[in-house]
């Protein structure tokens, strides 16, 4: 962290300073941190409410979850994901598909009867479009090692999740291409040093990003905290996978969706919630936490040149918060969008 003076034009960080110039509109923050707007690779909801409601916590860019459903219904959904640059707000990137290719024994709360093995002719399908940036799916599943060599020969993050995998499993996953894990301890096995499974892997992999759902109750203190430990904050990406339902579908309770036989959903969770609760709960630097949010997430989807840093050249989505992670300010593409 450094004291300095930051040049927005034309959209974009024209220089970073020692001091502001004496000429120009100036826009003064002193006492308060500037960092690039945050990225969150994993939000439910209608994307151009998500991309109003987003930029008030901090967010400016994010993937639109889309879960499993009937085959057509689902290329219709990714195909209905809005190109990047159609909403006002916050960018969306792209789609982040978490499914179909699940296993239902850890399908949560997700439409376990839509989840199945992949097949050739639906991968075809889904790349026509080009909207889908990072799936999920279970590599225990029949044909879905050739469908990770497919997917990420073309681009797509592939992330490990909603899954029964053994160690030797995941670590197949990966050198067939997966570079992700979903909601890292969640809709996989538990810890069992007997027993080792995806989860262990996540944890001791470097070639692996996890993404966490830095809620308190997804993923508590203790256990992110050991994340922290294992990952280190260049290999953990804060998501908040928060969900919006039309009121009596889930109970909402101390942050987190519940649905029927209380089975754990969704979070009401934002990112600057989650930079605040790495820190807090997790033990994080104020800095490694931002990083979790914005760099960790950028540099998986590829796209560290423009977004995700602050340096010359990159994109002016910047957020301004305070000491105690208050936010005062989002900015896309040198715009304020959002001020508190």
């Amino acid at each position: 962290m450094i004291e300095a003076a930051l040049r927005v034009r034309g959209g974009r960080i024209a220089a970073i300073r020692p001091r502001a110039p004496r000429a120009g509109r100036i826009r003064h923050v002193r006492g308060a941190y500037i960092a690039p707007g945050f990225i969150d690779l994993h939000v439910w909801g209608e994307p151009a409410l998500v991309a109003r409601e987003a930029v008030r916590q901090g967010t400016t860019a994010f993937l639109t979850a889309v879960g499993p459903m009937a085959p057509t219904a689902w290329y219709h959904a990714l195909a209905r994901v809005p190109d990047e640059g159609a909403l006002a707000g916050a960018q969306c990137l792209g789609a982040h598909a978490e499914g179909p290719f699940l296993n239902p024994a850890r399908g949560g709360a997700l439409p376990k009867r839509w989840m199945r093995a992949p097949s050739s002719r639906e991968l075809r399908l889904l790349m026509r479009d080009r909207h889908v940036r990072v799936m999920t799916l279970a590599p225990e599943l029949r044909g879905a090692l050739a469908a990770i060599r497919w997917l990420a020969a073309r681009g797509v993050v592939v992330s490990l999740g909603h899954s029964e995998a053994d160690a030797r499993t995941a670590r197949a996953a990966i050198e067939a291409g997966a570079s992700a894990v979903t909601h890292l301890f969640n809709g996989m096995p538990r810890w069992d040093h007997h027993r080792l499974s995806l989860l262990d892997v996540a944890l001791t992999d470097a070639r692996l990003t996890a993404m966490v759902i830095a809620d308190g109750i997804h993923v508590s203190g203790e256990a992110l905290h050991v994340a922290l430990c294992a990952k280190g904050s260049e290999r953990l990406a804060l998501v908040t996978d928060s969900i919006r339902l039309e009121p009596g579908a889930a109970r909402l309770r101390a942050g987190a969706y519940y649905v029927k036989h209380e089975t754990l959903a969704g979070s009401a969770l934002t990112m600057i919630g989650a930079v605040r609760n790495a820190v807090r709960l997790g033990g994080a630097s104020l800095e490694a936490a931002v990083r979790m949010a914005t760099e960790v997430p950028a540099r998986l989807l590829g796209i560290e040149r423009t977004r995700g840093v602050l340096a010359p050249g990159r994109r002016a989505d910047l957020v301004v918060f305070t000491e105690r992670l208050q936010l005062l300010a989002t900015m896309v593409e040198g715009q304020v969008v959002h001020e508190s």
